[in-house]
């Protein structure tokens, strides 16, 4: 049998290799300034380990908004491809931290160690700038992911106890999304788009007064770089998200006062002895059933209220992804003056479950029948069909672009406006 040594990859015992060695990930070093530091020698050689250690006390923390901003400018100016500036000391395990670093993250292959030297120099300088000169420079090789938090809930049968309170928190259309910077101005997501030619991008189309409210922003062309902040767009929205408790809480609180009824009910028919009369029985028998299908319910609800409270209360929670573009918002556009108020939002891939996800659909509601009237088909085209399919084979593909579909079996009774999904 092989040596596992002859077997697994390891990497070379180089600078690159070993700075940052012992760290989450393992971050290929580019270019720090300051000593070298110590490589491992010898036939038994052993990498040290690394950790990162806080900031602590240092003059850096009362300017670091202002000077972290002035840093990441100069990265743009040059188009550095920057990922991350975390101020960190490091440590060998279990030792003292050294001086405070500049940690810089880079994307992969994007900077050499030659110009690594030279953006080092430049930020000396504007550390220098604020009378900062103990501060080292430390470029890596790092992707930044940010926390996304759940996933949109997937749509739950008719017959599922929690069918009319998830709504909130699912990618049906009407998402009551609001910019997280700002989270008490709410609007609702009003369409599904695919980027198309082999991306894997999706965007939400909604009202740019609805993420970039008129009274926060000014009235010009917004187009996310890397040289503004990210505005970010969270599902639901404050308000939103407290309404979705207060119902989830009203349907605990109704399961509860059907608990204690049919538990009353049970108990004012006394207990079940021999020769009783069949009826009473009868419905002892169908209070009892009632009660285990509510107190099951009731847990349920309980469960979920639990889910929600726990994994979607803070908004950096709910962050659904950031404004991309958003033309000005002008009225009287082209011939046909209409108002122009319209912003594409990049969502997290992350944050939907692709495999289930239904594309542009809309909850309409718990309902079991549906009736449609002439006067109800005059917002919609006359070629569009209608059906109610009685089981999931039975639903046609979502080739026609115009095509609606009102189905009472399907989860929340949706209707499904096919975009190609």
């Amino acid at each position: 049998m092989k040596d596992l040594v002859d077997i697994l990859p390891h990497s070379p015992m180089d600078e690159a290799h070993n700075d940052f060695y012992g760290l989450p990930s393992n971050p290929i070093s580019i270019y720090h300034t300051g000593p070298a530091w110590p490589l491992p020698t010898g036939p038994q050689a052993q990498r040290i380990p690394k950790e990162a250690r806080p900031v602590c006390v240092h003059e850096i923390a009362p300017v670091w908004r202002q000077l972290g901003e002035q840093i990441y400018k100069y990265f743009d100016s040059v188009d550095l491809k920057w990922t991350s500036i975390d101020p960190v000391r490091f440590a060998e395990a279990g030792k003292e931290p050294g001086p405070l670093f500049l940690w810089v993250g880079v994307m992969p292959s994007s900077l050499s160690r030659d110009d690594a030297e030279v953006a080092a120099v430049r930020c000396k300088e504007i550390l220098a700038e604020y009378g900062i000169i103990d501060v080292e420079i430390a470029f890596r090789e790092s992707v930044f992911t940010r926390s996304v938090g759940p996933q949109l809930l997937n749509h739950v049968p008719s017959v599922d106890p929690t069918a009319d309170v998830c709504s909130p928190f699912t990618s049906a259309l009407g998402l009551q999304i609001a910019p997280k910077a700002f989270p008490y101005f709410e609007a609702t997501g009003c369409l599904y788009l695919c980027e198309g030619g082999g991306s894997d991008r999706v965007f939400l189309l909604t009202a740019r007064h609805a993420v970039l409210p008129p009274s926060k922003y000014s009235n010009d062309l917004y187009q996310k770089n890397n040289s503004i902040p990210c505005c970010e767009v969270i599902h639901p929205g404050s308000k939103a998200y407290q309404n979705a408790l207060e119902a989830i809480v009203g349907k605990i609180g109704h399961k509860t006062t059907m608990v204690d009824h049919y538990k009353d009910e049970i108990d004012g028919l006394g207990e079940a002895i021999e020769g009783d009369d069949p009826e009473i029985t009868r419905v002892r028998n169908a209070f009892a059933v009632e009660l285990a299908k509510v107190e099951l319910s009731k847990t349920s609800m309980n469960e979920f209220y639990d889910i929600i409270t726990r994994f979607w209360s803070a908004e950096s929670q709910r962050v659904l992804g950031h404004v991309l573009y958003a033309p000005p918002i002008s009225i009287s556009t082209d011939d046909k003056r209409f108002t122009e108020d319209w912003a594409l939002v990049e969502l997290n891939c992350r944050k939907f479950d692709w495999n289930t996800f239904r594309g542009n659909i809309i909850h309409l509601g718990m309902f079991r029948s549906i009736s449609l009237r002439l006067s109800s088909l005059t917002i919609i085209s006359r070629n569009c069909t209608y059906s109610w399919p009685i089981h999931g084979e039975d639903v046609p593909s979502c080739s026609d672009p115009c095509q609606v579909q009102i189905s009472p079996w399907w989860p929340h009774a949706a209707s499904r406006l096919c975009q190609g999904w």
